[in-house]
């Protein structure tokens, strides 16, 4: 019995290891040794067929900080909200503020609550992070004086470094020289020669732009940034910025003849007759009036905007007709903006076309306050900064992923004249 028992299992056992080996078991058992040699479908490495997710805050900061002095919220979201915040201090963990949440609104898509914290009585520079019970804590930022001229500064030396580099796109160069013209206080002068850092730097580029023959296929841009580097160069040195501006009448004369009419040439005919007064480039300016009546869709571009924005600011003999059209578009397009502002950055259902089309916008209300000094487009663009640097709903701070900060010069210089004042 003892005997049946034992060659029972032992006969189970080969059946067994004959249904796990497959069909190639008889003869791996005749010509292998090595009864483990049959399982060469082992993985050696596990595969991981799942993602982790990203876990991301529910307390939505503008992550490059806030200003000393300036109002200060966040948004909050979640499928319950706690009736109270806390702001902590990272250095100390101390709860140095706490207050409401506030306008709470149902987002029915999304199944999520989202609401507000004004923390703007708390008003010491530092570094901290507001925390709620239920749905968590923000990431880290700090409260500072100067916030947005740091911000300006630390934007306007890497495109310097750019440019000592030689690696400027000419838009960068346009942007740089346009927000320098509205916000000259801004831009610093660390020799104290009084000539602002960044028409030194310009000029050298310049140099070496036409030393080398360098094309970027933008002549009718670079027409027009020859033309403003002149007129605001002059009275620092008269004798190159004139050279400069005849260097710009013939780039665009070289390619009048094959140039339509479209914004960088408008932009280069706007500049040369702020510069020189000539007749026939106010006439080709006047040419566009039909383009521009009834249509505001042209402010998109930054080239017809700075156009636009020069061609009102100049002293020469204008078209009055041209210049309310001008006006009054860059008006309109400003209280559109004002409108949908809230909903565009919405932290939970935020609808806009990307960090690019923001900027856009922002750079419109710059050139609108500009204008009339509006204390309500100045707080808007300070609500686009705030969602491009972490308060929206992926808590991503474009400001630090955008490869091209063209579109920060003239919002952080805006912003940091404005709080200099």
């Amino acid at each position: 019995m003892k005997a049946y028992r034992k060659i029972s299992l032992s006969l189970i056992l080969m059946l067994a290891a004959g249904c796990v080996s497959g069909c190639g078991a008889e003869e791996e058992e005749t010509n292998v040794k090595n009864p483990y040699a049959a399982a060469v479908s082992m993985e050696s490495t596990p595969i991981v067929d799942y993602v982790v997710p990203r876990l991301l805050p529910n307390v939505l900061v503008d992550t490059k900080g806030y200003a000393l002095g300036d109002q200060k919220t966040a948004a909050v979201r979640g499928r319950r909200l706690p009736e109270e915040f806390r702001l902590v201090d990272d250095a100390t963990g101390e709860t140095v503020y706490c207050g409401a949440v506030e306008s709470v609104t149902y987002h029915g898509e999304s199944d999520l609550y989202s609401g507000v914290i004004d923390f703007s009585e708390a008003d010491t520079e530092g570094t901290y992070y507001l925390e709620c019970d239920i749905i968590g804590r923000s990431y880290c930022f700090s409260i500072q004086e100067q916030l947005y001229n740091r911000l300006f500064l630390d934007n306007y030396e890497q495109m310097m470094e750019s440019c000592q580099k030689k690696i400027w796109k000419l838009s960068e160069a346009v942007a740089l020289l346009e927000a320098y013209e509205w916000y000259t206080s801004v831009f610093p002068d660390e020799d104290r020669d009084e000539i602002p850092d960044v028409l030194k730097e310009l000029k050298g580029w310049v140099g070496y732009m036409e030393e080398n023959g360098e094309n970027s296929g933008e002549d009718a841009l670079y027409a027009a940034l020859l033309a403003k580097f002149s007129y605001l160069y002059q009275k620092y040195d008269l004798e190159y910025a004139t050279d400069c501006l005849k260097r710009a009448s013939t780039v665009y004369s070289q390619v009048q003849n094959s140039i339509n009419k479209d914004a960088d040439s408008f932009f280069a005919l706007t500049e040369l007759y702020r510069a020189t007064g000539l007749y026939t480039y106010r006439k080709q300016i006047e040419d566009y009036k039909s383009f521009f009546e009834n249509n505001s869709s042209y402010l998109e571009e930054s080239s017809y905007l700075y156009g636009a924005m020069t061609y009102m600011a100049t002293r020469q003999k204008v078209d009055m007709e041209l210049c309310e059209t001008f006006m009054e578009n860059l008006m309109d397009r400003a209280e559109e903006i004002s409108k949908r502002y809230e909903e565009m950055i919405d932290p939970v259902t935020a609808k806009n076309n990307g960090s690019t089309d923001l900027l856009q916008c922002a750079v419109e209300l710059s050139c609108a306050n500009y204008i009339m000094n509006n204390y309500q487009y100045t707080k808007i663009t300070e609500e686009f900064l705030h969602y491009l640097s972490g308060q929206n709903s992926e808590s991503v701070s474009f400001y630090e992923t955008d490869e091209d900060r063209i579109g920060y010069v003239l919002l952080l210089a805006q912003l940091a004249a404005n709080h200099a004042e």
